[in-house]
């Protein structure tokens, strides 16, 4: 991302948190999950404990509609977020 230039060395290295949180997530929903509030849970959980990140959101939606779910309809279900290192703020997503 052309916003890592914003971050330090060490906040660059955290970031990766998000890319992680998101595959944890695809394989939990690949596993059977659906429970989409568990899932922004388990990724926000994973943001705040393996990071100084802050959570902006964490939205689990439709792929056809962009409304939040609340079942995980696999194959057409999106989960966006977005978090903040000091003043930058990073945005990254997965289709699962």
């Amino acid at each position: 991302s052309s916003r890592n230039r914003y971050l330090t060395a060490e906040q660059r290295q955290e970031a990766t948190v998000l890319f992680r949180a998101l595959n944890v997530a695809r394989e939990r929903i690949a596993d059977g999950e659906r429970d989409a509030s568990r899932i922004a849970d388990e990724i926000e959980s994973t943001i705040r404990n393996e990071s100084q990140g802050r959570t902006d959101y964490v939205q689990v939606v439709s792929m056809d509609t962009v409304r939040p779910l609340e079942t995980i309809e696999p194959g057409n279900t999106l989960i966006a977020l977005a978090a903040y290192w000091g003043e930058t703020r990073l945005i990254d997503n997965i289709r699962v």
